[in-house]
């Protein structure tokens, strides 16, 4: 159980980081990335989809406590952040990812594919995984 329930930074962490990757991709390449829509568009809804799928792992093999970000990540090494996992905060972010990966894929066959697109599946997954990180950090055990 130790180590299952370490696997929980990922959760947020996956769409950030794919996210922030996909925005250093843009500042560098510009013209180019702002013409590959697709590839974006999947792998930000690939990112969000795996980070559910750790979420449904740990919430069907019932792994439920409290992780420490100072001990895994030296930015919150003078903080005592607590990300909560118990299966509340699991059926949130399963939901909540499922929801933004279904609207990037609406926004995908919806919106034109213009300069300015790619940001915004930037901004979105950006923003997504903000969420996840409050809904983690928030402790929903006292309503349970």
């Amino acid at each position: 159980m130790g180590n299952s329930i370490n696997v929980s930074i990922l959760i947020p962490l996956i769409p950030m980081g794919m996210a922030l990757f996909i925005l250093i991709l843009l500042v560098s390449f510009n013209r180019t990335i702002n013409r590959l829509t697709k590839p974006v568009s999947a792998l930000a809804v690939f990112s969000l989809l795996s980070s559910a799928l750790l979420s449904a792992f740990l919430y069907f093999k019932k792994i439920e406590g409290e992780v420490f970000l100072s001990n895994y990540l030296k930015l919150f090494e003078s903080t005592n952040l607590v990300l909560h996992l118990n299966s509340l905060t699991e059926k949130i972010v399963i939901f909540f990812t499922v929801i933004i990966a279904t609207l990037i894929g609406l926004l995908f066959y919806k919106l034109p594919r213009r300069k300015g697109y790619v940001a915004l599946i930037i901004g979105i997954s950006l923003i997504s995984s903000s969420i996840m990180f409050a809904v983690l950090f928030l402790d929903f055990s006292v309503l349970i």
